[in-house]
């Protein structure tokens, strides 16, 4: 894939075949990583996205205020269904 218009619909389909326990270690992975710019935000978006997905409760880490949407960036763990967020 050398477009990054097309980047992101493949990794929706590729995280989509992950288990919930595979896109928390992917999610923490990524997020304790460094680097990649710009395409680690989509890809960081289609994790949290397959997470969607699968019902998974992302209240502890999305926050919307006067219009802004914040994702934090930090390791999870799943607790009743909701992802918890982890200090690193």
């Amino acid at each position: 894939m050398s477009n990054t218009i097309h980047l992101y619909p493949h990794l929706l389909e590729k995280f989509s075949n992950y288990s919930i326990e595979e896109l928390i270690q992917l999610n923490n992975e990524t997020v304790k990583g460094q680097g990649w710019g710009s395409t680690k935000a989509m890809f960081r978006t289609a994790i949290i996205t397959a997470f969607s997905r699968k019902g998974i409760d992302l209240s502890r880490i999305i926050t919307k205020e006067d219009g802004f949407t914040t994702v934090q960036a930090v390791p999870v763990r799943l607790e009743d269904n909701a992802l918890i967020p982890l200090a690193y």
